[in-house]
């Protein structure tokens, strides 16, 4: 298969070692032209990744080089998703679009394969999402990671989820795309919860208390968009939540736990160095939140944690208000 890969950050580059080890063309699309120089003249991303199959990868800056792939993976931050996909040349009715970016666009609150959706006409058989527990260092320290492909064209999900599968990385199906792309935006707002609470050093008892009520709230929000519960008990709900709210490798997690110590926003995401998309979508859910009606709590003192520190106590309560 010929595989596009849109963005050069960790998560991207892991994706292209693993179809490139199997023997499938990749294309890197980078703006950093020192990137596309590292990854063509010295087979090495500039995160450090060397490409074992360097016949197998290239890199480029040029969007028309895009054109007639199989598929296009997107694994840019939300923030800029909107923005880089503009600059895109791609027969988005014959391309196979895959998110693999998990979040919302600030302006619109939508999800990307919505944006994608309704912006730019791409037609809803040929959007498809990945996502999973699929925290970047572990795949490439080879650690046993499941994943979703989910979309309309199971056919073509199943070929997809063959290029990508190896003895470490296990693609699974779904047909729920719209569940599958909610479960990975909303896990990174309670993985703040979570990196917070363990901060200020509460026991076992109390982080399982926070990861069921984080869950519950999920579950809330999610069948309120018209998603469907069910999918949240797979990888890409409980599995990529709880591996997200209890890694320390999470940047959410750590964003959390920064939050904690006292710091503000900015200098917490400066200390991560690296985007954090929890704190725009927490920002994002809350307010759709407040208008349908929806009283969360976990989800209202990860806002309020963006104020100010909140002791140990006013954030156990948050547990058992009414």
């Amino acid at each position: 298969m010929k595989i596009g890969i849109i963005g050069s950050g960790k998560f991207g580059v892991v994706l292209a070692q693993i179809a490139s080890e199997n023997k499938n063309n990749v294309l890197i699309f980078s703006r950093r032209e020192d990137e596309v120089e590292s990854i063509n003249e010295k087979f090495k991303s500039l995160s450090g990744v060397v490409f074992s199959e360097p016949d197998f990868v290239k890199a480029t800056s040029n969007s028309s080089d895009l054109e007639s792939l199989d598929a296009i993976l997107i694994t840019i931050p939300s923030k800029d998703f909107r923005s880089v996909f503009e600059t895109l040349h791609l027969d988005v009715k014959k391309t196979k679009i895959v998110s693999c970016t998990k979040g919302f666009e600030e302006s619109t609150g939508l999800l990307m394969t919505e944006v994608l959706h309704r912006d730019f006409k791409v037609p809803s058989e040929n959007l498809l999402v990945l996502s999973g527990p699929n925290l970047s260092k572990e795949i490439s320290n080879k650690e046993l990671t499941g994943t979703v492909i989910a979309g309309e064209d199971k056919k073509f999900a199943i070929e997809l989820g063959n290029v990508l599968r190896n003895d470490y990385f296990i693609p699974f199906y779904s047909h729920d795309r719209y569940g599958v792309e909610l479960g990975g935006a909303m896990k990174n707002i309670y993985a703040i919860a979570s990196g917070y609470f363990h901060e200020k050093g509460v026991g076992e008892n109390t982080i399982g208390f926070l990861l069921t009520k984080s869950l519950e709230e999920i579950c809330i929000y999610s069948s309120a968009r018209g998603a469907n519960p069910e999918t949240f008990l797979g990888l890409s709900g409980v599995g990529d939540f709880v591996s997200t709210a209890l890694s320390k490798d999470s940047r959410n997690y750590l964003f959390g736990t920064y939050l904690a110590m006292g710091l503000n926003p900015v200098d917490a995401i400066e200390k991560v160095g690296d985007t954090v998309e929890g704190y725009l979508a927490s920002k994002i859910v809350f307010k759709d939140a407040k208008e349908r009606g929806l009283d969360l709590k976990i989800l209202s003192f990860v806002n309020q944690s963006f104020e100010g520190p909140i002791s140990l106590e006013l954030a156990k309560k948050t547990l058992i208000a009414d």
